[in-house]
């Protein structure tokens, strides 16, 4: 788990990964320079917490899951967003659907917020169904560890959980996502962090190779505009900075 100021929502995060009916072995908490009661809270839980105050790579949120999985060496490692809360038989089921050929695999993620922004958020997941690539998702995900073993952890690029499903697809392992297990994504969402979000979403396709019309699919299906114009984006300055 990694954090940054998650005051409002860390206690409620950990509360659930400490009622999984599987327990963990171990839960490593990442403060990613922190200046709010994160810490604080986080400390009355059976955590491992490294507070960070640096930032080496370009990505910081990819250098902080590589943190923690240096500090990890059981046979699967799970991300669980800050402002993330799992039912109690997350991991049960998802350790129960697993196959030999997934290398990783989550539930299904449901957007709990009383807020208009929210609502249309909630109604907006509903179009996951008509997805063309329908993903694993990266707030509530768990991975093989035998994968990181091969490809030697994560990487600094903007979404290191959709790099960890595309080398995984790569080395001919497959991905898998269930309905059988069920988190809620707690954080009140406002206008400014979904441009932002989609915005980062669309830069991150196109270092990691997606193609322009693919995209464009997506933020048409998906009702998620700003990830297309976040590609061209990305293409236009890729390209100047080439000049």
């Amino acid at each position: 788990m990694c954090a940054h100021n998650e005051e409002k929502y860390i206690r409620k995060a950990l509360e659930s990964v400490f009622l999984q009916i599987v327990k963990p072995e171990k839960v490593v908490l990442v403060l990613d320079r922190c200046v709010d009661k994160t810490s604080e809270i986080a400390s009355e839980f059976p955590v491992e917490i490294i507070e960070k105050k640096f930032k080496k790579w370009n990505n910081s949120y990819a250098e902080n899951l590589e943190i923690a999985r240096q500090r990890v060496s059981s046979d699967f490692l799970a991300i669980v967003d800050a402002d993330v809360v799992l039912e109690p038989d997350y991991f049960k089921n998802l350790l129960a659907e697993i196959r030999e050929e997934d290398a990783c695999i989550s539930g299904k993620i449901v957007t709990k917020s009383k807020t208009i922004l929210g609502r249309l958020l909630s109604f907006w997941e509903k179009t996951y169904v008509v997805s063309p690539s329908k993903r694993p998702r990266g707030c509530a995900l768990l991975i093989r560890k035998s994968l990181f073993d091969k490809i030697g952890g994560f990487a600094d690029v903007p979404a290191p959980d959709t790099y960890v499903q595309d080398t995984a697809l790569k080395l001919r392992y497959k991905i898998r996502i269930t309905s059988n297990a069920i988190a809620y994504h707690t954080r009140e969402i406002t206008l400014k962090k979904a441009i932002k979000g989609q915005f980062l979403a669309g830069i991150a396709r196109h270092i990691q190779r997606k193609g322009l019309v693919r995209t464009f699919l997506h933020s048409l299906v998906r009702l998620r505009p700003f990830v297309f114009i976040g590609y061209v984006y990305s293409i236009l300055t890729r390209r100047k900075e080439a000049s």
